[in-house]
């Protein structure tokens, strides 16, 4: 259920987070669209959510490798799950240094076997440049 990721950075989002001390946290949750039995399992966007909390991930604020590794997903609610099982991850500043989130990054939104062929390249830059972002896979 893990997915590798690389974190890059613009240079003023690099320069940032250097100067702030700041870390890059990511976190994730897998869903899957309901199966017959499990429709009366569905939430308010009608998916089955595959595990009760999010699984959040922190690295340096210079970037880099990370990896989500979906432990937190439960197995038994795969039974629910009609179609491939989907994987959403947002990438945002650590908040350390402020409550406010500084970046603006890709997003991974999409069937975790299309997540899981390589490591997806997630650019962020500081929300202030106004980047534009795509989804991935």
């Amino acid at each position: 259920m893990g997915i590798e990721i690389n974190v890059s950075l613009s240079t003023k989002a690099a320069a940032k987070l250097a100067a702030d001390k700041e870390g890059i946290a990511a976190f994730a949750s897998y869903y899957g669209d309901p199966s017959k039995k499990g429709e009366k399992h569905a939430d308010e966007m009608g998916q089955i959510d595959l595990s009760t909390t999010d699984e959040w991930v922190e690295i340096s604020g210079k970037g880099g490798p990370l990896h989500i590794s979906g432990k937190l997903v439960d197995p038994k609610l795969l039974q629910w799950v009609d179609g491939p099982v989907k994987i959403n991850v947002n990438v945002i500043s650590g908040r350390k240094s402020s409550s406010n989130n500084i970046l603006t990054c890709d997003l991974i939104d999409g069937p975790l076997r299309e997540a899981q062929k390589a490591p997806l390249e997630v650019r962020c830059s500081l929300t202030s440049e106004n980047p534009q972002t795509k989804t991935l896979p």
